[in-house]
């Protein structure tokens, strides 16, 4: 059964002729050389290497399409405009104006070409194609995270159009916002705002695949370069298990890991999960991560025992 969720995000266009110079300046990956209909996820990240977020790139040729996290695209175009001097570049805020939905599950791929003529697994990282109909332009990228499948991408005006063209209401199984937290905890994803925070850098959250260590300075690198290389990395992102319900309350970090009385992270996120029970995600300093051992989760008088987990959930 083919899954959809109206995944929530703003957007952003970025034009002039040095719109990927300087973004390959204030992020981790390296974006400079990115081709047209080509994609890519990188972190623009503070001097200390903490979380301004994580971006995704999709260029169109002349200018570059991007998408960031919901109601966060004003602190993106600050920080950005904090760094742009001389350059040669124009960033506009389109929070509002597309909808994103991301489609998964086992016929992912023949709907993609049978809709779009689109061969998803055909495409590299975040990679696109443009689809046109009765004048309206779409885009349908490859999801590189653990989800998988694609993010169909469509400006809001067009809605109905699209949705009747995908068929959602009879070809799809839409999960609600629940339903996707749960999932994503099990997969190990982090958010932004939950575990990408300014208390935590990309290593610690797994996100490696979108920091290059060869492409030179950027905004934080030093940071983050230190901390590959002596592998100095001060805490990791984890999957938590109890069985009992994990509290969590609205500032990150009150929701303590404990072992052997000793303060060692903080709970993120949580959720009920049909295969797992009461899980979430969280951050345990390094020097006390130790899969086999017993760890209590501490909030005001109330602790509760917990295992660690490996990312992601497993059955097995």
């Amino acid at each position: 059964m083919l899954n959809f969720y109206r995944l929530k995000q703003d957007y952003l266009k970025f034009e002039g002729n040095e719109r990927l110079d300087l973004i390959n300046r204030l992020s981790t990956n390296q974006v400079d050389k990115l081709q047209r209909f080509k994609g890519a996820k990188t972190v623009l990240t503070t001097d200390k290497g903490r979380f301004v977020d994580l971006i995704t790139f999709y260029n169109f040729g002349d200018f570059v399409f991007t998408a960031c996290s919901f109601n966060n695209s004003k602190q993106v175009l600050s920080h950005i405009d904090k760094y742009t001097i001389m350059d040669d570049f124009k960033a506009t805020d389109m929070a509002g104006t597309h909808e994103t939905i991301l489609i998964y599950g086992d016929d992912c791929e023949s709907l993609a070409k049978k809709t779009f003529g689109v061969e998803l697994n055909s495409l590299s990282n975040n990679d696109f194609s443009i689809f046109v109909e009765n004048g309206c332009h779409s885009m349908i990228a490859r999801n590189d995270d653990k989800f998988g499948g694609g993010l169909f991408i469509f400006a809001s005006k067009d809605k109905n159009m699209w949705e009747n063209k995908l068929g959602l209401s009879k070809n799809f199984n839409e999960i609600t916002d629940n339903e996707y937290d749960i999932k994503r905890i099990e997969l190990g994803l982090p958010v932004f705002g939950k575990e990408m925070t300014d208390l935590t850098n990309p290593l610690e959250c797994g996100l490696n695949q979108y920091v290059s260590f060869s492409k030179g300075c950027y905004i934080g690198q030093e940071v983050i370069a230190r901390l590959d290389a002596y592998d100095k990395i001060n805490k990791h992102m984890v999957g938590i298990k109890s069985d009992s319900e994990i509290p969590l309350v609205e500032k990150i970090g009150d929701v303590k890991i404990t072992s052997e009385n000793k303060e060692c992270g903080f709970i993120t996120s949580n959720a009920k999960s049909y295969e797992f029970g009461y899980i979430g995600l969280g951050f345990v300093k390094t020097i006390f991560l130790d899969y086999n051992k017993d760890y209590k989760i501490k909030i005001n008088n109330l602790q509760i025992n917990c295992k660690l987990v490996n990312l992601p959930f497993s059955i097995n």
